[in-house]
Protein backbone atom coordinates (compact mmCIF):
# COMPACT_ATOMS: atom_id res chain seq x y z
CA UNK A 1 0.00 0.00 0.00
CA UNK A 2 1.41 3.40 -0.94
CA UNK A 3 1.48 6.41 1.33
CA UNK A 4 -1.09 8.06 -0.95
CA UNK A 5 -3.50 5.15 -0.35
CA UNK A 6 -2.90 5.36 3.41
CA UNK A 7 -3.44 9.12 3.29
CA UNK A 8 -6.70 8.68 1.37
CA UNK A 9 -7.90 6.09 3.90
CA UNK A 10 -7.00 8.39 6.78
CA UNK A 11 -8.92 11.28 5.21
CA UNK A 12 -11.94 9.02 4.61
CA UNK A 13 -11.77 7.77 8.19
CA UNK A 14 -11.52 11.33 9.53
CA UNK A 15 -14.52 12.40 7.42
CA UNK A 16 -16.58 9.49 8.73
CA UNK A 17 -15.67 10.47 12.33
CA UNK A 18 -16.66 14.09 11.64
CA UNK A 19 -19.99 12.91 10.20
CA UNK A 20 -20.50 10.68 13.23
CA UNK A 21 -20.02 13.71 15.49
CA UNK A 22 -22.51 15.76 13.46
CA UNK A 23 -25.09 12.96 13.53
CA UNK A 24 -24.77 11.96 17.18
CA UNK A 25 -25.64 15.49 18.32
CA UNK A 26 -29.25 14.85 17.25
CA UNK A 27 -29.28 11.58 19.20
CA UNK A 28 -27.93 12.88 22.52
CA UNK A 29 -31.39 13.33 24.11
CA UNK A 30 -32.18 9.66 23.43
CA UNK A 31 -28.73 8.36 24.35
CA UNK A 32 -28.01 10.35 27.50
CA UNK A 33 -31.60 10.81 28.67
CA UNK A 34 -33.62 13.58 30.28
CA UNK A 35 -32.22 13.09 33.78
CA UNK A 36 -28.70 13.97 32.62
CA UNK A 37 -29.54 17.21 30.82
CA UNK A 38 -26.42 19.00 32.03
CA UNK A 39 -24.14 16.18 30.82
CA UNK A 40 -25.98 16.10 27.50
CA UNK A 41 -25.43 19.86 27.04
CA UNK A 42 -21.77 19.46 27.97
CA UNK A 43 -21.25 16.69 25.41
CA UNK A 44 -23.09 18.67 22.72
CA UNK A 45 -20.98 21.76 23.47
CA UNK A 46 -17.75 19.77 23.19
CA UNK A 47 -18.84 18.28 19.86
CA UNK A 48 -20.01 21.65 18.47
CA UNK A 49 -16.74 23.32 19.51
CA UNK A 50 -14.66 20.59 17.90
CA UNK A 51 -16.69 20.77 14.68
CA UNK A 52 -16.24 24.55 14.62
CA UNK A 53 -12.47 24.01 14.48
CA UNK A 54 -12.21 21.67 11.51
CA UNK A 55 -8.82 23.08 10.55
CA UNK A 56 -7.21 22.15 13.87
CA UNK A 57 -4.93 19.12 13.86
CA UNK A 58 -6.51 17.63 16.99
CA UNK A 59 -10.19 17.97 15.99
CA UNK A 60 -10.71 14.25 15.24
CA UNK A 61 -8.93 13.23 18.46
CA UNK A 62 -11.13 15.60 20.50
CA UNK A 63 -14.25 14.15 18.91
CA UNK A 64 -13.10 10.59 19.57
CA UNK A 65 -12.52 11.45 23.23
CA UNK A 66 -16.12 12.70 23.51
CA UNK A 67 -17.51 9.67 21.67
CA UNK A 68 -15.64 7.34 24.02
CA UNK A 69 -16.59 9.22 27.19
CA UNK A 70 -19.99 7.52 27.67
CA UNK A 71 -20.83 3.85 26.99
CA UNK A 72 -24.01 4.80 25.08
CA UNK A 73 -22.08 7.18 22.82
CA UNK A 74 -19.33 4.64 22.24
CA UNK A 75 -21.82 1.94 21.20
CA UNK A 76 -23.77 4.35 18.98
CA UNK A 77 -20.61 5.69 17.32
CA UNK A 78 -19.20 2.20 16.69
CA UNK A 79 -22.41 1.23 14.87
CA UNK A 80 -22.48 4.48 12.88
CA UNK A 81 -18.82 4.20 11.87
CA UNK A 82 -19.37 0.62 10.71
CA UNK A 83 -22.64 1.15 8.79
CA UNK A 84 -22.81 4.85 7.95
CA UNK A 85 -26.32 5.06 9.44
CA UNK A 86 -27.61 5.79 12.93
CA UNK A 87 -28.77 2.66 14.79
CA UNK A 88 -32.35 3.92 15.02
CA UNK A 89 -32.51 3.91 11.23
CA UNK A 90 -32.42 0.12 11.29
CA UNK A 91 -34.69 -0.32 14.32
CA UNK A 92 -37.96 -1.45 12.82
CA UNK A 93 -39.73 -3.30 15.59
CA UNK A 94 -41.13 -6.61 14.36
CA UNK A 95 -40.22 -6.02 10.71
CA UNK A 96 -38.40 -8.95 9.13
CA UNK A 97 -36.85 -8.37 5.69
CA UNK A 98 -37.24 -10.95 2.94
CA UNK A 99 -34.50 -13.57 2.88
CA UNK A 100 -31.65 -13.07 0.48
CA UNK A 101 -28.85 -10.66 0.02
CA UNK A 102 -30.21 -7.17 0.13
CA UNK A 103 -28.41 -3.89 0.23
CA UNK A 104 -28.82 -1.19 2.85
CA UNK A 105 -30.49 1.96 1.59
CA UNK A 106 -28.87 5.14 2.85
CA UNK A 107 -30.99 7.25 5.17
CA UNK A 108 -32.13 10.68 4.03
CA UNK A 109 -29.67 13.14 5.54
CA UNK A 110 -30.45 16.68 6.64
CA UNK A 111 -27.65 19.01 7.68
CA UNK A 112 -26.99 22.48 9.00
CA UNK A 113 -25.67 24.88 6.34
CA UNK A 114 -22.81 25.57 8.78
CA UNK A 115 -21.78 21.87 8.64
CA UNK A 116 -21.80 21.12 12.37
CA UNK A 117 -25.04 19.17 12.76
CA UNK A 118 -26.61 16.32 10.78
CA UNK A 119 -29.83 14.42 11.25
CA UNK A 120 -30.92 11.22 9.51
CA UNK A 121 -34.60 10.56 8.90
CA UNK A 122 -35.62 7.07 9.96
CA UNK A 123 -39.38 7.42 9.33
CA UNK A 124 -41.25 9.51 6.78
CA UNK A 125 -43.45 11.23 9.36
CA UNK A 126 -40.47 12.63 11.31
CA UNK A 127 -39.95 16.35 10.81
CA UNK A 128 -36.30 17.41 10.85
CA UNK A 129 -35.21 19.42 13.89
CA UNK A 130 -33.47 22.78 13.71
CA UNK A 131 -29.73 23.07 14.21
CA UNK A 132 -29.17 23.44 17.97
CA UNK A 133 -26.10 25.63 17.41
CA UNK A 134 -27.41 28.09 14.83
CA UNK A 135 -31.19 27.67 15.02
CA UNK A 136 -31.31 27.24 11.25
CA UNK A 137 -33.56 24.86 9.35
CA UNK A 138 -31.73 21.77 8.15
CA UNK A 139 -31.23 21.21 4.43
CA UNK A 140 -32.12 17.89 2.83
CA UNK A 141 -29.30 16.10 1.05
CA UNK A 142 -30.26 13.35 -1.33
CA UNK A 143 -28.10 10.22 -1.19
CA UNK A 144 -25.76 9.72 -4.14
CA UNK A 145 -27.43 7.89 -7.01
CA UNK A 146 -26.01 4.69 -8.43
Amino acid sequence: MTSTDESDESIESDERILECARAVRAELPRLIGPLAAERRRELDTHLAQALARLGDADTVERILMVLQSEPELHTWAAYFLETGNPPRYTERGDYRPLPGSGEAVPATRYSCPEHDFAWYRAFLDEPPPRCPTHGQALVREDPPSC
